[in-house]
């Protein structure tokens, strides 16, 4: 059982994603979805997630779980070894209900037909909310004191942190 409204998997080969991940309209900007890294891999030489926009690159073993603003952040991974295999469970809330009240209980279709201004409007509401939540985020200059230095989700820091520090 899980509090999301929607699952999904991402299966097969290699695994890898080279470019960012669009982001669907069907994540919504504030809410978060919860990626888990599947497989049999050996996350240091290859798996790692990339969180564009944070400019991160993250080692993400098998079992490992990262919460994400997926209505936001782009992510991608780096290829696995031939050997190798991995998968991704994705969960999240849709954003078809909140785009449909924002909507003035109207389906996107309907919106779009009943006036420019009104889509437009919504367009701008849309990016504000994207910068909104991307604000939220610390920049590095914020994380100098404790980068590196907290376990993430229950992993140990990066054996060499102290050099980063």
């Amino acid at each position: 059982s899980s509090i999301f409204s929607a699952a999904s998997f991402e299966l097969g080969g290699l695994h890898c994603r080279t470019i960012a991940q669009g982001i669907p309209h069907r994540f919504l900007p504030g809410a978060f979805s919860i990626l888990t890294a599947l497989g049999k891999y050996n996350h240091n030489c290859g798996s790692h997630i990339i969180l564009w926009e944070l400019g991160f690159v993250i080692s993400f073993p098998p079992g490992a779980s990262i919460i994400l603003p997926t209505g936001v952040i782009h992510y991608s991974f780096v290829r696995v070894r031939p050997d190798e295999t991995r998968y991704s469970l994705l969960q999240w809330a849709g954003s078809g209900i909140t785009r449909y009240l924002r909507n003035g209980y109207n389906m996107d279709l309907d919106f779009a037909q009943a006036s420019e201004a009104k889509p437009a409007a919504r367009e701008e509401r849309r990016k504000a909310d994207h910068a909104a939540v991307l604000g939220a985020f610390p920049v590095e200059a914020e994380l100098d004191d404790c980068a590196m230095s907290v376990p993430f989700f229950g992993y140990p820091a990066h054996p060499t942190a102290a050099i980063n520090n």
